[in-house]
């Protein structure tokens, strides 16, 4: 069963309409019973995605609750002011051990594997081809994929293909239908591919309706995660010069502010201001000579016995 979600104008007695909210039951009823809760993240995604998945990551790890973030790129030097950046990874899970190391193509002459039931363990044996040098094992890394989480989010993305190489690797998972796959988005043209979708084309952006999901599921919402969805809402809106921008976005940035959201934590592109216009480039064509404005001619009108002196007389002496 998949779920949308809901819009619910409230009139006052003044016919005020307070702000929209969403259906968030299915959620609130999954996070109760999860054992493990997953937050994706398409590749390269915007400040705006990014912020409002780590608000979600911090909330939910405050509430004690097994919770993991990731993405299949790295993050920009420009998001690395949002609160918990570096808790996002491009691998995430832990239920399959993957074994990584560098070794030149068509040198493995086999792999093979054997298992010691008496002492509990499983041997991997790597033999090279004749000739070529043994595998090093500095050079070896260990790593884990595979997730079993209960619940899933994925923020910012139009179909769950957007989520690039984190959907190949997860696909089965991604795809079971026992799992809350929870589409949080306000791009266009989308999808619809959540058991829950919490897809806003009105909001601003992700962060706007973040914050809305937080609020209603009464999680916690510290300030750390007021500054990501303030830094949120600030890039998605340009500084509040977007025409995305709305009354409820102005009334969600107040509300973040009391919670101690610092404005401005990450520097966003805003309007240029007009400084007046620009010199002639020093590089234009200038003449060979300068050219001066004419001096204009005065013409002298004035009566010539105007400078001389006056003898004012009665009308009595005259």
């Amino acid at each position: 069963m998949s779920y949308s979600f809901t819009f619910i104008p409230f009139f006052g007695i003044i016919g005020e309409i307070m702000p929209k909210t969403y259906n968030l039951e299915p959620v609130k009823q999954a996070l109760s019973t999860a054992k493990q809760t997953l937050i994706l993240l398409p590749p390269d995604p915007d400040l705006d995605s990014v912020a409002a998945g780590l608000a979600l990551y911090l909330s939910l790890g405050k509430q004690q609750l097994n919770v993991s973030i990731g993405c299949s790129t790295p993050m920009t030097v420009g998001l690395n002011r949002l609160f918990a950046v570096d808790k996002i990874k491009s691998r995430i899970g832990n239920q399959n051990l993957v074994i990584s190391f560098n070794y030149p193509e068509d040198s493995l002459e086999k792999v093979s594997y054997d298992k010691d039931p008496a002492n509990q363990k499983f041997n991997l044996t790597i033999e090279p081809k004749a000739g070529m040098q043994p595998l090093d094992i500095n050079s070896v890394e260990y790593s884990y994929t595979g997730s079993n989480a209960d619940v899933i989010f994925v923020i910012g993305a139009r179909a769950l293909e957007d989520l690039g190489d984190l959907f190949k690797s997860e696909q089965k998972l991604l795809e079971d239908k026992s799992k809350t796959l929870v589409n949080l988005s306000s791009l266009d043209k989308n999808s619809q591919f959540g058991t829950v979708n919490l897809y806003d084309p009105t909001a601003s952006g992700c962060s706007e309706i973040m914050f809305a999901v937080l609020s209603g599921l009464q999680l916690p919402l510290d300030s750390d995660m007021a500054t990501n969805l303030l830094a949120g809402i600030e890039a998605k809106t340009n500084n509040f010069t977007s025409m995305r921008t709305t009354a409820d976005t102005f009334e969600i940035v107040s509300q973040l502010m009391r919670l101690g959201a610092k404005k401005g934590h990450i520097s966003t592109p805003s309007a240029r201001p007009f400084t007046g216009f620009n010199p002639i480039p020093s590089n234009w064509p200038r003449p060979a000579t300068p050219i001066s404005a004419p001096v204009p001619t005065i013409v002298n009108s004035t009566p010539p016995d105007w400078l001389k002196p006056k003898v004012l007389t009665s009308s009595s002496q005259q």
